[in-house]
């Protein structure tokens, strides 16, 4: 019997990574900037206008991907609530009425797929998680709470 609950989101390696690129960007985009203030022509300010562009972008997208409170899954006793992994607010609760049935996806079986039974499915991918272990511990959580299939012979 599992007592863990809650599986917050934590995509650290993603973090990272982005942040990585984040610094690249600057670099690049400071490049391009100090390229323009020299004297360069069109191609130097749209150089410079796309540099920072896509360094807003990097930075938007670790900032959205930082761990907030209520960001994760909730295993509860009547209602699985995923919150929304793009979204800055806003979850799903799902009753455990309506999961139909429950699928690992993927070569590595690395996503979760919630199939409900008005034919819609919730992806709970591995990589919001901090560790292999803490994604395997929601499936075995969720696994334990799934309602029993009927005509399970």
């Amino acid at each position: 019997m599992s007592e863990r609950t809650y599986f917050p989101y934590h995509p650290l390696r993603w973090r990272v990574t982005l942040l990585a690129a984040a610094v690249l960007s600057l670099g690049l985009a400071l490049w391009a900037c100090y390229g323009w203030y020299r004297g360069g022509g069109a191609l130097e300010a749209g150089r410079a206008a796309l540099s920072v562009g896509l360094l807003l972008a990097i930075t938007s997208v670790v900032f959205r991907l930082r761990p907030r409170s209520d960001w994760g899954v909730r295993v509860g006793p009547t209602v699985l609530t995923v919150a929304r992994a793009a979204a800055a607010r806003g979850h799903i609760d799902i009753p455990w009425s309506a999961v139909r049935e429950i699928r690992r996806l993927g070569r590595a079986r690395d996503t979760l797929v919630v199939f409900l039974s008005d034919d819609r499915r919730v992806l709970v991918p591995r990589h919001l998680f901090p560790r292999r272990r803490d994604f395997e511990a929601l499936v075995a959580a969720i696994e334990e709470k799934m309602p029993p299939l009927p005509y399970d012979a």
